[in-house]
């Protein structure tokens, strides 16, 4: 049972692939890939696989946390097949050309899913001199160009203030590289922040009342103010506010760009917004710490509603993991902000998203294969099951239930919010360009460095 772009159910078909390729699709091929021949994906649901377009995989640099080899195996292990990451997590962080070749250099051999980069802009960068030239040197090469409005490394990355993120916007539409922004308003965070650790304040509800609802909501309102201003295309990252989505898809249905691959505004969610509330946070403690933080209550239902409706254009995992030893301790400031997700967000999201009825196939497509690779420029080769394109696929068995351990997942990070949560359908083979790379029963199948590197518009 396959599921293929605009329809509202699964057909049974088979595919032929060829290189790395979907050749054919049809009905009783002989010598198909996945049919009786070679792969018999019967009692199954064949998805495309899952596109991450946010992950930190640490990597050079802190690979106490991740690296390339336990973060893309870990994609695998939940049916991901690309994924993009993040700038501003590894050293040296992805700012300028000659960055971007030195991290690749490393992290190539170690992926066994296909991957792009994030470039970015810290307020260190965007100082020093030469930093519109270099930060130009990018187009073409990364993603997007992610900044912070409020930085959780600001000794490092620090955040962009209104002026230098103007600047950066009108740098990006320029050369035509959407905007991504990490939103919450850093005079309100660092003021309540500053006002909690003068009172000892130091639990969980803490961290949230610090970084409120309103100081998202705050950002992404001047943040699509600002790109009207400069005529750039924005992308809102980790979106846990329902009214700051709400604020995103008014603006896309004021004509702000109809199609998910030309938008003006655009923003993503991830499981852990859709899945958890404030009083989670409360029971859980730092395992579910993230920045912008867990909100309350009446947020993951709307949230859930927006998604369906298009004003959140796709998920994301925001795959960021602390050690043990991060997350250890009662001080919530002191500890590490991050969860590992991307192996659990695709099957949280066909579980309680698809098979709960909240989101339709065509619409669980959308947000976890298409849109996507429409957004950063490489739909072309892959977020859906067409011919020409790259056979990217993942078989879920449609009969088991299966409950989440963090204890066997192939990231190294092991503590997990959703640890005990059961879903329905278990991930049992993931494929890229044609290959089979993760198995249940063996695990990873492939050597470090099947994953390719992939760019907005190059068709290798």
């Amino acid at each position: 049972m396959v599921a293929f772009p605009g329809e509202e159910d699964f057909l049974v078909r088979d595919i032929r692939i060829e290189q790395g390729r979907i050749a054919e699709i049809g009905t009783d091929l002989a010598g198909s890939s996945i049919a009786s021949g070679d792969i018999d994906a019967a009692g199954h649901w064949v998805l495309p696989g899952g596109v991450d377009p946010h992950v930190h995989f640490y990597d050079p640099g802190f690979t106490s946390k991740e690296d390339f080899a336990h973060g893309t195996a870990f994609a695998a292990q939940g049916g991901i097949t690309t994924v993009i990451d993040m700038p501003c997590t590894s050293d040296p962080p992805v700012s300028d050309a000659f960055n971007l070749e030195a991290k690749l250099a490393v992290v190539a051999p170690k992926a066994v899913v296909d991957f792009g980069f994030h470039g970015g802009a810290s307020r260190q960068c965007y100082d020093a001199p030469g930093y519109p030239e270099r930060l130009a040197g990018l187009a073409g090469k990364v993603m997007g160009l992610k900044s912070y409005a409020v930085s959780g490394m600001d000794d490092q990355w620090g955040a962009l203030d209104p002026w230098r993120f103007l600047g950066l916007l009108r740098l990006c539409a320029q050369h035509g590289i959407p905007a991504l922004l990490h939103a919450e308003d850093r005079a309100f965070v660092d003021a309540a922040t500053a006002a909690k650790q003068a009172a000892g304040l130091k639990a969980p509800r803490d961290w949230y009342e610090s970084r409120p609802e309103i100081a998202e909501t705050l950002s992404v309102m001047t943040a699509i103010r600002l790109a009207r201003e400069a005529g750039a295309s924005l992308h809102v990252v980790h979106i846990g506010t329902a009214e700051a989505a709400a604020l995103i898809g008014d603006a896309r249905s004021a004509g702000r760009g109809a199609s998910a691959g030309s938008e003006e505004v655009s923003g993503e969610t991830c499981p852990q917004y859709l899945a958890f509330d404030v009083g989670d946070f409360e029971a859980q403690g730092a395992t579910l710490k993230i920045a912008p933080p867990i909100k309350s209550a009446e947020n993951p239902p709307r949230l859930w509603d927006l998604l369906a409706s298009g004003a959140i254009s796709y998920m994301a995992s925001d795959h960021a993991p602390g050690t043990e030893e991060e997350k250890a301790g009662s001080d919530i400031w002191c500890n590490s902000a991050g969860i590992s997700g991307t192996g659990t967000m695709l099957p949280y999201v066909f579980s309680e998203g698809f098979l709960a009825g909240r989101l339709s196939l065509p619409r669980y497509l959308e947000v976890m294969s298409e849109n996507a690779p429409k957004r950063f420029g490489f739909f072309d080769r892959k977020g859906s099951i067409e011919v020409g394109k790259d056979a990217d696929l993942v078989m879920v068995d449609s009969r088991t239930d299966w409950t989440v351990r963090a204890a066997e997942f192939l990231s190294k990070g092991r503590l997990s919010p959703f640890e005990g949560r059961t879903f329905r359908g278990r991930v049992t083979r993931t494929l890229v360009r044609g290959t089979t790379v993760y198995q249940p029963d063996r695990g990873i199948v492939v050597d470090g460095g099947h994953g390719s590197f992939i760019t907005p518009g190059d068709k290798s």
